[in-house]
């Protein structure tokens, strides 16, 4: 009875640098061989074609790195103008949701407006139910100047202040002085709460501003309050029409 053949190996040792062992590795690598020995193993037996599978799947990730490699750029830029149209669909959202606010603002204004100009309101007459309009209120007035001087001529006391000036009703002056120098209280604190508590908040703030100003000083030996008035002189500085002044006093309506 015959012995069954037994193959026999023989061990040969190769001695290779680290240099030469990369190198070696990367062939491997790119021939698409899972390891050195294979391929060497290749190579000896005459065929250093790597198995069709291998080869097939190194080809595949070489071919994802370079497309990965291509579209990477791409990519962030797709992401950069996503977020930008994000950020305009937001702005937009917020203006569709401002105008129906705005314009029922400019309704209400409009309303307002019709309503005060039935009643035949002109700017004395406003004056006369507010008592006093400080200059600092009409910020919008392109020509105060004209405005003040204006009301001065239809009778109104005009008052420079330290901060600007301040029109003031002749009746609500009248009685603004009667009650300021009627006081026998010597403190301006207590003298603008009385002015106040009798007059209104608008009394009382022309009170503080006259004392700021100096227009409103107290004579210690008269012992009483005193009141001045510095009326801004009357007329139109040349080159400006009657036409305009009445625009600027119709718009403090």
């Amino acid at each position: 009875m015959s012995q069954p053949k037994v193959d026999k190996y023989t061990i040969i040792e190769v001695r290779l640098s680290d240099s030469e062992l990369a190198t070696l590795e990367k062939r491997a690598k790119d021939a698409g061989y899972q390891d050195v020995r294979a391929y060497v193993e290749a190579i000896i037996k005459g065929s250093a074609q790597p198995p069709e599978q291998g080869s097939l799947d190194a080809l595949s990730k070489r071919v994802e790195r370079l497309i990965q490699d291509v579209l990477n750029p791409f990519t962030q830029k797709v992401d950069d103008l996503a977020k930008r149209l994000a950020q305009i669909e937001e702005a937009l959202e917020e203006l569709r949701q401002a105008k129906p606010q705005q314009a029922q603002e400019v309704k209400e204004t409009a309303r307002e407006t019709k309503r005060e100009g039935a009643q035949g309101s002109t700017a004395l007459e406003r004056l006369r139910r507010q008592g006093v309009v400080f200059q600092e209120e009409l910020q919008w007035l392109r020509a105060p100047d004209r405005f003040f001087a204006k009301l001065e001529r239809e009778g109104a006391v005009v008052l420079t202040l330290g901060d600007g000036r301040a029109a003031v009703d002749p009746d609500f002056w009248k009685k603004f002085v009667a009650e300021v120098e009627s006081t026998s209280l010597k403190d301006s604190r207590q003298v603008s709460d009385k002015v106040q508590a009798d007059l209104g908040d608008r009394a009382s703030a022309l009170f503080n501003k006259m004392v700021r100003s100096g227009l409103v000083i107290y004579d210690e030996d008269q012992r009483r309050w005193k009141v001045s008035r510095s009326t801004k002189p009357s007329g139109v500085p040349e080159g400006e029409s009657e036409e305009e002044e009445e625009g600027e006093s119709e718009d403090y309506l």
